[in-house]
């Protein structure tokens, strides 16, 4: 099987560790399966592939996907499309695109979802969403979960991490440094409780009050409250500094899923997360879930996890179900099915 990945990520949606990862990790899965991968160059005149698996789906694809359909071509579509928009916002979406006589971003990603042989969302959440805003046949969309690097955050050593900065057990954010992330109010809401806190992740460029904000808490609470900077994905550093901490958490204003709470079960450590429907379809109840808007709410969360540690069996679910070889599995079945 001779398949090729095309990836758009408009550069306000990339971020590495996301859609980056994400494509490299499948392809590297589905190769290990024996599946030929070629990530395709658009200036390549070659046509002799079985199958285009397509991650994105906003309209700039659109014309892609409808070219590859008209070759004759079976296209899988990775939708990444989970919202957090009250779905009358979306009825009001399709009511007006009614009334607009060209083509709008609305139409665009509606085609995409209507030429792809297989449409895969990474929840039931998300499918939900398509099926809703976008009129996706039920039984055209497949499941796959989102992967992690599940044995490299499970078996790599915390020591070299400890060693560097004599932190251990420590409560952990790995996270890009925003408003929305809630960093801000991780601090406010562990003062006074005598837990270390540390902080992995780059500023976000378009929040430079939030970077203000979180900088001036950091130096008030230095004594406690330590910023890392920036490592990157691959670093093993990164996987020695989940392995070292007790707890991760992520209180975000929202997510679509949030892979850094997948990394810290995969480490065993506990993680506590706000309950985003996407992540809460994956993992169920093998995350503590806090109010992220409620400093008492997370106070509290972070409290009982450091206290009682990990969910029973959230490891060994993560590296079973959510490896990227078992995503490798996922997607090889919907090639074969495709195909057939």
């Amino acid at each position: 099987m001779n398949v090729a990945f095309f990836l758009f990520f408009p550069s306000t949606l990339w971020t590495p560790g996301g859609g980056e990862t994400q494509i490299a990790k499948s392809k590297e899965a589905l190769e290990m399966r024996g599946v030929q991968v070629e990530l395709f160059d658009i200036w390549s005149r070659r046509k002799d592939y079985d199958l285009f698996h397509v991650f994105g789906s906003t309209y700039e694809v659109s014309s892609f996907v409808t070219t590859l359909r008209k070759l004759g071509l079976p296209v899988v579509v990775s939708a990444i499309a989970y919202s957090i928009k009250p779905s009358w916002q979306w009825d009001l979406v399709k009511r007006l695109d009614h009334l607009i006589p060209i083509p709008t971003t609305y139409r665009l990603r509606r085609e995409i979802y209507r030429q792809a042989n297989v449409v895969i969302a990474a929840s039931p959440s998300e499918a939900k969403h398509l099926e809703e805003a976008f009129g996706v046949e039920p039984e055209k969309i497949r499941i796959v979960p989102h992967g992690v690097e599940a044995e490299r955050f499970a078996n790599t050593s915390p020591e070299p991490f400890i060693n560097k900065y004599g932190l251990k057990d420590f409560v952990l954010q790995v996270s890009r440094i925003s408003r929305s992330k809630g960093q801000a109010r991780l601090i406010r809401a562990l003062r006074g409780t005598g837990l270390k806190l540390v902080f992995i992740g780059p500023f976000d460029p378009e929040d430079p009050l939030g970077k203000e904000e979180f900088l001036r808490l950091v130096e008030e609470n230095k004594d406690w409250v330590y910023y890392l900077g920036p490592i990157s994905h691959e670093d093993p550093f990164l996987a020695s500094a989940y392995r070292a901490a007790r707890v991760h958490v992520l209180p975000s204003a929202s997510e679509s899923f949030g892979l850094v709470t997948l990394e810290a079960l995969a480490s065993g450590i506990a993680a506590i997360s706000g309950r985003y429907p996407p992540l809460y379809d994956v993992v169920g109840d093998r995350v503590y879930y806090c109010d992220p808007f409620s400093e008492q709410s997370i106070r509290r969360a972070v409290l009982e996890a450091y206290e009682r540690g990990p969910k029973p069996g959230a490891k060994e679910f993560v590296i079973r179900e959510l490896s990227w070889d078992r995503v490798g599995e996922r997607l090889e079945d919907v090639y074969r099915e495709v195909l057939r």
